[in-house]
C-alpha cells in the first residue's frame, strides 16, 4: 500500500512533467520536427528547435542531443511506458531500487485510477548555457508547450475541475483551459480533461561522463527533490533567463 504522502508527490509528478531518467548516453534523433504516431498509443508528439525565435545559449549539438531526449521522454509519458520513462530521470542523484519500483507502482496507480498526461507538441524557444553543477550539467530550457491532463469516465479522484489551482501553479498562469465531453453510451462519467497551451519551462541535466539528458520540472524543488540540483546552478538559470529569454516577461 502506498503512503499518502507518495501518492500526493506521484499525482504532483503526473502534472509537472516529471521526467524519469538515468543518464546514459544515446545518438540524438536528426532535429527537425519529430514524431511519433505509433499503432499502440495511437498518440502523437513533435518536439522542435524554433527557426525564429530561438534564443540558445549552449552549441548545436547540445541543444539536439537535448530536443531528442525531450521527444523520447514526452513519448514515454504518452504510452504510459514506466520502464522507458525511467530513463529520463536523474538517476545519477537517486538511484535506489525501492525508489524507482515505488515510483513506477504509483504511476500505474494513478494511469489505472484514469489519470493520463499527454504532450502533443513542444518547441524549444530558449536554452541557458550548460553550467557544470557537481557531477552534472545544468540547462534550463523554455519551450512553447501543448500538453493535456486527461481524466477518462473510470477516474474516481478529486474533482478535476477544482485543480485549477494544481495546473496553474505548475504550467503558468493562464495557460490552463478544463473541457468536460458529452457523456458517451455507457459512461456515468464524461471525458475531463485541462489543456494547457503557452510557454513552460522545463530543466535538463546530464552526468558529466554523459551526453544523454535528464529532466525536472520547473518546480522540482517544491516536491521533496530540492537535493537534484544546487540553489546556485537554479538561481543562475533562472537569472539568465530573465536576462536573455525574450520571452520571460510574456
Amino acid at each position: 500500500m502506498m503512503s499518502t504522502l507518495l501518492q500526493r508527490r506521484v499525482f504532483f509528478a503526473l502534472f509537472t512533467l516529471f521526467g524519469l531518467a538515468s543518464c546514459n548516453s544515446e545518438k540524438a534523433p536528426e532535429i527537425g520536427v519529430l514524431e511519433s504516431a505509433s499503432p499502440e498509443s495511437h498518440q502523437e508528439v513533435s518536439v522542435s528547435i524554433s527557426k525564429l525565435e530561438l534564443n540558445s545559449f549552449v552549441g548545436r549539438d547540445t541543444l539536439e542531443q537535448i530536443a531528442g531526449n525531450l521527444f523520447d521522454y514526452f513519448k514515454s509519458t504518452n504510452d504510459a511506458d514506466w520502464d522507458q520513462l525511467m530513463h529520463y530521470f536523474p538517476l545519477h542523484k537517486n538511484s535506489d531500487t525501492a525508489f524507482v519500483n515505488s515510483s513506477k507502482r504509483a504511476l500505474d496507480y494513478w494511469t489505472e485510477r484514469g489519470v493520463k498526461n499527454r504532450t502533443e507538441m513542444a518547441e524549444i524557444v530558449y536554452a541557458s548555457p550548460a553550467v557544470t553543477d557537481g557531477d552534472q550539467q545544468v540547462v534550463l530550457i523554455n519551450m512553447k508547450l501543448k500538453h493535456f491532463v486527461e481524466f477518462l469516465p473510470n477516474y474516481d479522484g478529486p474533482s478535476p475541475s477544482g485543480m485549477k489551482g494544481m495546473v496553474e501553479s505548475n504550467y503558468g498562469k493562464g495557460n490552463a483551459a478544463y473541457f468536460e465531453k458529452e457523456l458517451a453510451e455507457g459512461d456515468s462519467l464524461p471525458f475531463r480533461y485541462w489543456e494547457i497551451s503557452g510557454l513552460n519551462r522545463i530543466w535538463a541535466l546530464s552526468h558529466v561522463d554523459s551526453s544523454h539528458w535528464c529532466f525536472l520540472p520547473p518546480n522540482f524543488n517544491e516536491s521533496g527533490s530540492a537535493f537534484m540540483m544546487s540553489s546556485d546552478a537554479m538561481v543562475g538559470g533562472l537569472r539568465h533567463r530573465r536576462q536573455n529569454d525574450p520571452t520571460a516577461q510574456k
